[in-house]
Formats: C-alpha cells, structure tokens, sequence
C-alpha cells in the first residue's frame, strides 16, 4: 500500500507520526503473514509418499497442525488488511464498539484490534456468560 495522506480520526488519542508508524506495521506485518501463510499451505498440501503407516500417521498430524496455524493466519491477515482500510478512511484508532479511542499502547502492542482493552473485556464476559 503506498503512503497516503494518513490522518488520525479526531477521536483517536493518535498523532499524524503515530498514525504513520502504525500504517508501516500493518503493512510490514501484512507482507510478512502473506509470505509465511503460502509457505505453510504449500508445505501441508505437499503430496509426500510414505514408507510405513507410522510415517503417514505423523505427516497427517503435522498436516493438520500446519493447517490449523494457516486459518489462524488467514483470520489476521483479514484483521490487518481492515485495519488498513481503517487507516486510509480515517477510521482507525477508535473503538468499533463504543466509539472511544483505543490507547495507543495497545494500538502498537496489536495495530489491528478493533476494540479498547475495557470493550474487549466486556465481550468476553459476555461470551463467557452465553457459554454457561
């Protein structure tokens, strides 16, 4: 993604050199699971001949550990990818729950939440509540 004009939403607690920095982590980090999830789809998918059961029983378990960790990383990549577009639109930086602005420490810690630390709480109690 090139640089735009980024400007901070005027309710995020971010400052325009914030912003930019923030922007070069998503796509930093975005570059970075793009290469990694092709690498580990390509490493499962591989057709492999084995030459006892025990060695087909462990490449099916690496197989399915190595496709479980790419789900996880498709599901990121789709944080950080709507974050960006956040970024570009102005939006990034406040709460998609409550509309407060997310701390700028967690932002750094994790540039593609969604939520404030106080909002993000509330809805695990309150998945953790449905589950009982």
């Amino acid at each position: 993604m090139a640089d735009y004009n980024l400007s901070p939403h005027p309710d995020s607690d971010l400052d325009p050199e914030q912003l930019t920095e923030l922007h070069q982590k998503l796509v930093q980090e975005l570059k970075r699971i793009r290469m990694g999830l092709g690498e580990r789809m390509s490493e499962a998918i591989s057709g492999d001949t084995f030459a006892d059961e025990m060695d087909a029983a462990q490449r099916h378990t690496e197989q399915a550990n190595l496709m479980r960790f790419a789900d996880k990383e498709r599901k990121l990549l789709a944080e950080i990818e709507h974050a960006l577009k956040k970024v570009v639109t102005g939006e990034y930086g406040v709460c998609e729950g409550t509309g407060d602005p997310i701390s700028v420490k967690r932002l750094q810690l994790r540039p593609w939440t969604r939520y404030s630390v106080a909002h993000k709480e509330q809805l695990e109690r309150e998945r953790r509540t449905m589950r009982a």
